[in-house]
């Protein structure tokens, strides 16, 4: 059984590219994008939820 560890994060939308840069570092991290919000703040972020298997985790966790 997989057991997973789920984090809730700020992304910058405003500027496409930054975004993305955003969410591909998240990924290397073992991070997968499951949910975001479809609305935009002032300042350009949207909320999303993310998820990695335990086995990412340094043994800090």
């Amino acid at each position: 059984m997989t057991i997973w560890e789920y984090d809730v994060k700020e992304i910058r939308f405003s500027e496409w590219s930054k975004a993305k840069e955003d969410l591909n570092n998240l990924g290397v991290e073992g991070w997968e994008l499951i949910k975001c919000s479809n609305e935009i703040d002032e300042n350009g972020m949207i909320t999303a939820v993310f998820k990695r298997s335990v086995d990412y985790v340094d043994a800090a966790f």
